[in-house]
């Protein structure tokens, strides 16, 4: 499948999550936006399929996105207000309805976050859109825990991060007079959107990197300033899912996040200590050289998890 036979599967697959958004939830489909390439194809190839009136942008503000994504961002929504678009930069907030930040979860959970432990996304991007249809981009080709998803799929939250059950089928078995049928319910996607759960839908799914870059350059389509500076991938500063390497290159090139880390980081410690919790790190400083891999031999947070849950 080429590059244009991709787009058109795109744009049917935005289609029909708009018509199924509007049907069960009565309410536009969200086109989730991070500011990333991805996410700009995506908003791209919904303004050219869908009416504005369909669908809405979401920003999840995560409180570590360099400043160059919160400029694009701004930037780009902006533009989509004076298209008729409505686009909102949402601001995490706990179940109490207080603002929260990366650095207040790090003290609250007691561990900084890891691949595994990854709270940070839980709460502050994924449950910024309860109970409606959200369009992401996300693309198997980025890695391989996202291999071998739909193009539609129902999100289920679980301890350590969201995980998608694959419905088992492609945005051609769904049309609007099917959803109100009795075999329609025993679909899980149309059961989840019954209930108004939470429901996902991958229009760009199958794109490779290099078709990603191919739609930026044929549509001129303006990219965050990251990319032109070296970054291959435009995230919250010092995410573990990027490596070591990327960690020590963003929290060099952003020593205020850096210095925000380690403040955290010594408040988790005092808090740590407090409740009776096991900590062999002095300071904060001690824990970032940990967590950015610089002291491999240090006593690691499964350890002290492990202690915790004695």
């Amino acid at each position: 499948m080429n590059l244009g036979d991709k787009i058109k599967e795109a744009e049917r697959t935005l289609k029909v999550a708009a018509e199924m958004s509007e049907y069960y939830y009565h309410k536009p489909l969200i086109i989730c936006y991070s500011g990333g390439k991805d996410s700009d194809v995506l908003l791209d190839i919904s303004k050219k399929c869908l009416p504005v009136t369909a669908f809405e942008v979401l920003n999840s503000h995560t409180t570590v996105d360099a400043p160059e994504t919160v400029y694009h961002i701004r930037k780009v929504f902006k533009e989509c207000e004076a298209q008729g678009i409505k686009a909102t930069v949402r601001l995490p907030r706990d179940k109490d309805g207080k603002l929260i930040s990366m650095w207040s979860l790090i003290e609250k959970h007691h561990t900084p976050p890891t691949r595994i432990i990854r709270y940070c996304c839980r709460e502050l991007k994924e449950t910024t859109t309860p109970n409606r249809m959200v369009a992401l981009g996300v693309r198997e080709d980025e890695s391989a825990s996202r291999q071998g998803r739909d193009s539609f799929a129902v999100l289920s939250p679980r301890t350590s991060e969201a995980e998608y059950r694959s419905t088992g089928h492609t945005f051609a078995m769904f049309r609007l007079d099917q959803y109100g049928g009795e075999d329609a319910y025993q679909c899980e996607l149309i059961k989840a959107c019954k209930e108004n759960k939470d429901t996902i839908v991958n229009p760009i799914y199958k794109f490779t990197d290099d078709e990603v870059w191919q739609y930026l350059r044929e549509f001129g389509i303006e990219t965050n300033p990251l990319y032109a500076k070296g970054y291959k991938r435009v995230g919250c500063v010092g995410c573990p899912l990027g490596g070591y390497k990327s960690m020590k290159k963003e929290l060099s090139d952003y020593p205020k996040y850096k210095d925000n880390y380690i403040r955290a980081f010594d408040r988790m410690i005092k808090s740590r200590r407090q409740k009776g919790m096991k900590c062999n790190f002095n300071n904060g400083k001690e824990v970032l050289r940990w967590w950015v891999g610089d002291d491999p031999k240090q006593v690691t947070f499964d350890d002290l998890l492990e202690e915790d849950n004695k």
